[in-house]
Parts: C-alpha cells; sequence; structure tokens
C-alpha cells in the first residue's frame, strides 16, 4: 500500500513539474513577444524619426530664409530628441549604442542652439553652417543603415539579437562591432538588428568630434575656472578632508587616500567608512561627497532639514548663498543653493546637496558647477528694470523681480534680470538681458507635492 502511495505521489509529482515547466514555458514566450512588440514598435518609429529628421535638416540648408531656417532647424532639434528615446528602448547585445546616442544628443543640441541664434536675428557663421554640413552627411550614412537594417527585418525576418553568443566554456563567439568594420569601412553583413546598430554605433568611433560650444562638446571647458592656484599636496588634502567630515558631523573621521582621479577636475580622493570625499589638487577644494550609508526612519521633515541644511553650507564657509529650491524624495530632500554677489545670483555658481531626513545630515555634496564656472564677472546692467519690463507682455502679474546671472545654450553666460511672473493661472520664469533687452530665455514653473520644477 505504502509503495503503491510513493508510486502515486512521484507520478503526481511530475505532472506538476510538466504543469509547471509548461507554464513557465509560456510565460516566457509570452514576455519574448511582448518584447519583441516593443522593439517593433520603437525601431518602427526610429526609423520615421531619422529620415524626418534627415529631411528636416536637409531642408535646413536649403532654406533661404530666417523663418524657414527656424522652422526646419527646430523640427531637427524635435526630432532627433524623439529619435533618442526611440533608441533607448532597443535591444544591444553587448557593447551598447552610445556613439549613436552622443550624436543624436549633439544634433538635438546644436539644432536647438541655432534655431534659438535665428529667431534673434543672428546669422550663423561660415564655420556653423559647416558644422551642420558636417552633421547632416553622417546623419544621411547612419540614416541610411537603420533604413537597410528595416528593409533586412521586414523580408529576412533577422533577429533582434544574435541567438548564439557565446560558446560552452562562456567564450564570446560574436566579433565585436569595431572588429567587423574593414579597413575601407566595410561592415560584415549583421546576423541581428542588435548587432547591425552596434556595427553602426563602432562606425561613428572613426570620425573626429565635433568642436562647438555646447554643452554635450566634451571639449568646451579646458579646465575649472573657479579653481584656486595653489596645488597641494596628499596630506595638505586629507587634511581638508578630516575638517570637512568634521563640519558634516563625523567628528571620529580618520580619511584613507584611495588613489587620484584625473578628470576634468584632478583631484585625491579619500575614504572614511562609508563615505567618500574628492579634493581639488588644486587648492584642495572639496569637490564632491557621498555617504553610502542606509537611512533610517524620517525624524525631519522637508522644512526642518533644508533649515539645517541652511547652517550646515555656512559652517562650510559658504556664507553668501541662498536656497533656490527644495524637492522632497521621500527619505531625503534635494537642495539647490546658489552664489549671490552685489544682490545678484549667480545661477552658475551652484551646490547641490542631498540631505536625509533621519538625522539632517548631508549625504551628497556636489560642488563641481561652482567650481567649474566660477569666475569674476562685470554685474552691472545697462538698461534699468523698469525699461526690462517693457519687454514683458502687458497681460502678465510681476510677483517677482531680481538680477540673476544665467547659462545660455553652449554655457555662455548672460546678466538678466529674471522676473517671476503669473498669466492665466500658469507661472513663468522670465529672463530679460539686462545689457542688450533680448529676452534670453523661459522656463514654466510645475508645482508638485515633492516640489518645485522648471521646464
Amino acid at each position: 500500500m505504502i509503495k503503491k502511495f510513493g508510486l502515486w505521489a512521484l507520478s503526481a509529482a511530475l505532472v506538476l513539474s510538466l504543469v509547471w515547466g509548461v507554464n513557465q514555458y509560456q510565460r516566457a514566450e509570452g514576455l519574448e513577444l511582448t518584447a519583441e512588440n516593443q522593439y517593433q514598435s520603437s525601431f518602427a518609429d526610429l526609423v520615421t524619426h531619422l529620415d524626418g529628421l534627415e529631411t528636416s535638416m536637409a531642408k535646413s540648408r536649403a532654406a533661404g530664409t530666417p523663418t524657414q531656417q527656424v522652422l526646419h532647424l527646430s523640427q531637427s532639434w524635435q526630432q532627433s530628441e524623439t529619435a533618442v528615446k526611440d533608441l533607448s528602448q532597443l535591444p544591444t547585445d553587448h557593447y551598447g549604442l552610445n556613439y549613436v546616442d552622443q550624436f543624436l544628443n549633439q544634433i538635438a543640441e546644436y539644432t536647438h542652439l541655432t534655431t534659438q541664434q535665428i529667431a534673434k536675428g543672428q546669422a550663423l557663421s561660415s564655420d556653423q553652417d559647416q558644422t551642420l554640413k558636417n552633421m547632416h552627411e553622417r546623419l544621411i550614412a547612419v540614416n541610411r543603415t537603420v533604413q537597410e537594417l528595416n528593409v533586412r527585418l521586414r523580408t529576412e525576418s533577422i533577429p533582434w539579437q544574435s541567438k548564439n553568443s557565446q560558446n560552452a566554456n562562456g567564450a564570446d563567439e560574436t566579433t565585436s562591432p569595431a572588429a567587423a568594420i574593414g579597413e575601407e569601412g566595410t561592415t560584415a553583413n549583421p546576423d541581428s538588428v542588435s548587432s547591425g546598430l552596434e556595427q553602426l554605433d563602432a562606425s561613428l568611433q572613426k570620425y573626429p568630434p565635433y568642436s562647438y560650444e555646447g554643452q554635450t562638446d566634451t571639449h568646451l571647458v579646458a579646465e575649472p575656472l573657479g579653481l584656486p592656484e595653489k596645488t597641494v599636496t596628499e596630506a595638505e588634502a586629507k587634511a581638508a578632508a578630516a575638517d570637512f567630515l568634521k563640519t558634516l558631523g563625523y567628528p571620529d573621521a580618520a580619511p584613507e587616500f584611495v588613489g587620484p582621479s584625473n578628470g576634468t577636475f584632478n583631484v585625491y580622493v579619500f575614504k572614511s567608512g562609508s563615505t567618500t570625499v574628492d579634493v581639488a589638487k588644486k587648492g584642495a577644494v572639496i569637490t564632491y561627497f557621498r555617504d553610502d550609508r542606509e537611512i533610517g526612519e524620517q525624524q525631519y521633515s522637508p522644512e526642518q532639514t533644508a533649515a539645517r541644511t541652511r547652517r550646515t553650507l555656512k559652517a562650510l564657509g559658504w556664507e553668501n548663498f541662498v536656497q533656490t529650491s527644495v524637492s522632497d524624495a521621500g527619505s531625503t530632500i534635494q537642495l539647490d543653493a546658489v552664489a549671490e554677489e552685489q544682490n545678484v545670483r549667480i545661477y552658475p555658481d551652484k551646490i547641490r546637496l542631498i540631505v536625509a531626513k533621519d538625522n539632517g545630515k548631508i549625504t551628497s555634496y556636489d560642488a563641481t558647477s561652482y567650481w567649474l564656472f566660477h569666475q569674476q564677472r562685470t554685474l552691472l546692467p545697462k538698461i534699468s528694470l523698469a525699461q526690462a519690463k517693457t519687454r514683458l507682455r502687458i497681460d502678465v502679474s510681476i510677483e517677482e523681480s531680481r538680477l540673476a546671472v544665467i547659462s545660455l545654450p553652449g554655457w555662455p553666460e548672460a546678466l538678466c534680470y529674471e522676473f517671476r511672473i503669473q498669466r492665466d493661472n500658469e507661472e513663468y520664469l522670465i529672463y530679460i538681458n539686462a545689457v542688450n533687452g533680448n529676452e534670453e530665455k523661459i522656463q514654466r514653473i510645475i508645482r508638485t507635492p515633492r516640489g518645485e520644477y522648471l521646464e
């Protein structure tokens, strides 16, 4: 009897295992089909938007009037941003699509920059026109590759990803995209959509970078503008790190040198417990700090946390700073503060802080923007506040006004009158150039339960 029951139980277990296996297989097939449909949709959108982008850039270069240039460059800007979003939804086997992504972002930024320039009545220089030409020519090749992949997907049903990318020993059997490109620029026929995109990505590596003053141009700032001149030793940097940590509330901190980091900022990196501190080799200033500790139960409200943070900023020596925004992220807040000189807010000279609400201590401190852009500036307006007000619509309500230095596309700066205005129950920040009276920037203020945001 017991033997029969054992056989019955074993049979039942086998049946249940088979049912579970079939269920898991069907679920996996369903997930794969869902992913396939998403890839199909995103790739179809990418094909459409890339083709539209190439057409818009071509029309902008053929346009003979500023109105038509602005129309087609603004379309190029919007289509390139949309193409970047489409690209982010596509699978890649191994190498990612960093160069394609960077290229499309550069087009978005440069067409945005040139759109604003032409809209202000300033013609493009010959160098700018040449940059647009180079971008367009490169885009033609990118678009052609994507269109050919789309044709193969429709006619040959090539898969999204390579089926056998590794052998039994775990070694990679696929040829890297860079290796698949010959000396003359020819490529091996891709066996999947993702490998075709990766070959396209690798092909862009052979081109020289664009040189223009833009936020995605990595050659813009040769070195930070605000760092002190004196170069310090490792021991001096360690002492600065210890003082900083003690001011933040780590009295027993004993920072140990981890190593140097050579990038935009050449820094000494120190660790003490869960904290990391970057100290610039020039001037021993703290450029970045973080604490990777676990955050406990909330003890302070966002307002109480922000008040404690402002006191800590003053203790660190940031006397002439004003809080510009606070956003609530649940267990922490994010607080931005900017320098204020002669009653002028200097928005490029910014410090960003993440602060825990369990003990009110700073868990992240980022002063890179301040040390990158801080410099001596001329803060004398050439038009009056009353004159600047005449550049606003007559049907707006002005709630606040002040002088401010802002960054423009490409990182040039402008001294402006900042107006916080209300119209049709919406709030905006409008910046009127205090030197020439141009309307430089408009930002919409979005109020949420977590704080105010700009778009």
